[in-house]
């Protein structure tokens, strides 16, 4: 068996990051931040408790992380394309927004955790607040191209009701029509 390459052990190097992370978010999800032990997240990604520090400094900045990478995915989600019709970037953000609520419960529920425990870690309740405004600055720059009056308004109905869909889809598991939602919230801010 001849050595290991350079390439080789960045490629462990990487697989031993993304699994510790993998298992940060689904035991934060399950379980919430404080009740997760770096012990716990490192049986969970297979890893020693020792290699776990050669990837993060704390818990707490592993958390940063993976709440980075959760909220990556909104911000892949809500469409702000200048050159897109506006109805369109809203219907495509509301859609994809729905979407990710049914496909990503983990990273769902891990940012509706964090944002209600966000009082214990003040970069997460900064992180929290600018992606809430930079959601709602999107969703207002298409109803304002859309000549919507009250468009920071409107924009934060609806984040809120977006936000009011993960706590009911999280809380009622399948008992939210998620289809009707989207159409209803299509039909009121795309048809004007």
């Amino acid at each position: 068996m001849s050595p290991r390459t350079t390439e080789q052990f960045e490629e462990i190097r990487k697989s031993s990051k993304e699994n510790i992370l993998n298992a940060a978010l689904k035991l934060f999800s399950a379980n919430g931040y404080a009740e997760t032990s770096i012990r716990k997240i490192a049986r969970e990604a297979k890893v020693s408790d020792g290699l776990f520090y050669n990837y993060f400094k704390s818990k707490e900045e592993l958390a940063l992380d993976v709440l980075k990478g959760a909220f990556a995915s909104i911000d892949e989600v809500i469409a702000d394309n200048d050159s897109t019709d506006p109805s369109e970037n809203i219907r495509a953000s509301i859609t994809n927004f729905i979407h990710l609520i049914d496909t990503e419960r983990e990273k769902i529920r891990l940012l509706a955790q964090m944002g209600l425990h966000k009082q214990k870690i003040e970069l997460i309740n900064k992180i929290t607040v600018a992606k809430y405004e930079q959601s709602v600055a999107r969703f207002e720059k298409s109803l304002q191209r859309l000549g919507v009056k009250n468009s920071q308004t409107e924009a934060r109905f609806i984040v809120a009701i977006l936000d009011g869909l993960v706590f009911e889809t999280l809380l009622m598991d399948n008992a939210v029509n998620l289809e009707e939602m989207k159409n209803s919230l299509i039909q009121k801010y795309c048809v004007l």
